[in-house]
């Protein structure tokens, strides 16, 4: 492939999008299948017409999602970012996934039907001392690892065997995870890591699966395609390479248990350093940001060159969006001080003016910002 092939460069490119997407899926820590693909129709306009090709690029990114969602799932022996509905024998059901980011998988109900509530209210239930972390103004995260038996003990016998042979074997609840939301602003989530197993023939699978929703509600895909990364990747990934080494176990036995027992119990530990670590990094860098060293001078940076259509204001938090290069976005409030800096793919900067949620800001809300950065 050269420089001189325009075609081999285009795929290329496409290629690397459809890469960078799939590792932010929430089943991107699943082992590929063999020779696994990602099957895509493009429709390219041969007309010359205004508009004709961000139409066709439009489409084409619906249908990349799409695709790729297609592909994750097929890794997976259920549906990412969704728990198995047992009432409606469906994880597209509606109700196998949490309303508010807050809350996580608490078991099934008597007929089926999953139950979410809020961590805090979950961790009072069990009368577990570590709830006070959630609320105590610090970074600290509570992972709490729930077998098998709790998760199922409600249920009637007529919705405990599946076709499918569909098994929940435990999980790990976890939070908070500090998140952004879509006008930058981090926000507290918590997060179901759930091992759970179907039969295929003879054998079981066994996967781990990330059950959650974003800030206001956004789903796990879009928010992974916003962020570098999930909080929690990296866990996870380990996670399941320890999982893979148990393929086709029967899940009766007590070693099987208490193997699975330790593992969850390890991820667990490893949520809870991993985000201490994590919340280090960010003290660092918010003492950074507090004596004026970088991101702030990139940011005023930005501001200094920005054109009045790259400053929109966020009607909904009432804050001032400042975009710069390479996705770059900037949130101010009233006060002109800097709330975040965090960085969009452009077509999701795109999908805010569009649905008005990030609308051109006033001359005198421009002249006003301005000023006050300036201002000491």
């Amino acid at each position: 492939m050269t420089r001189d092939d325009p075609i081999g460069e285009a795929l290329r490119l496409l290629a690397r999008e459809i890469r960078r997407r799939a590792e932010r899926h929430p089943a991107a820590h699943l082992p590929p299948g063999r020779d696994e693909r990602v099957v895509l129709r493009l429709r390219l306009p041969l007309d010359e017409r205004e508009g004709a090709l961000e139409e066709a690029a439009e489409r084409a990114r619906s249908e990349i999602e799409r695709s790729v969602g297609a592909t994750m799932s097929r890794r997976a022996a259920f549906r990412p970012g969704h728990v198995y509905c047992l009432r409606c024998g469906s994880a597209d059901c509606g109700h196998g996934t949490p309303q508010r980011a807050r809350e996580v998988f608490a078991g099934f109900g008597p007929t089926g039907m999953p139950r979410f509530v809020d961590l805090g209210q979950f961790l009072l239930e069990r009368h577990d001392p570590r709830v006070e972390r959630l609320y105590a103004g610090g970074r600290g995260l509570v992972a709490e690892v729930v077998g098998e038996a709790e998760l199922t003990w409600d249920l009637l016998p007529s919705f405990r065997d599946r076709a499918n042979g569909y098994r929940i074997h435990g999980q790990v609840v976890a939070g908070w995870f500090r998140v952004s939301d879509a006008a930058g602003v981090r926000q507290p989530i918590a997060v179901t890591l759930q091992l759970v197993s179907t039969r295929a023939g003879r054998r079981r699978r066994y996967a781990l699966n990330a059950i959650g929703t974003g800030p206001d509600g956004e789903p796990l895909d879009r928010l992974g395609d916003r962020l570098d990364s999930f909080p929690w990747s990296g866990p996870l990934r380990w996670a399941q390479g320890v999982l893979d080494g148990v393929r086709g176990a029967e899940p009766d036995g007590e070693l099987f248990r208490k193997r699975i027992g330790g593992l969850l119990t390890a991820l667990a530990r490893r949520l809870e350093r991993g985000e201490r670590a994590r919340g280090r990094r960010t003290a660092h860098a918010e003492e950074r940001h507090g004596s004026g060293e970088r991101p702030t001078r990139l940011a005023c940076a930005d501001l200094a060159r920005a054109a009045p259509d790259d400053i929109l204001f966020d009607a909904r938090r009432g804050t001032l969006i400042v975009l710069g290069e390479r996705g770059r976005a900037h949130v101010f409030n009233e006060e002109g001080r800097l709330v975040t800096s965090v960085r969009y793919p452009p077509e999701a900067i795109e999908r805010k003016r569009a649905r008005g949620l990030w609308r051109p800001a006033s001359r005198e809300q421009i002249e006003a910002l301005r000023e006050q950065v300036r201002s000491p």
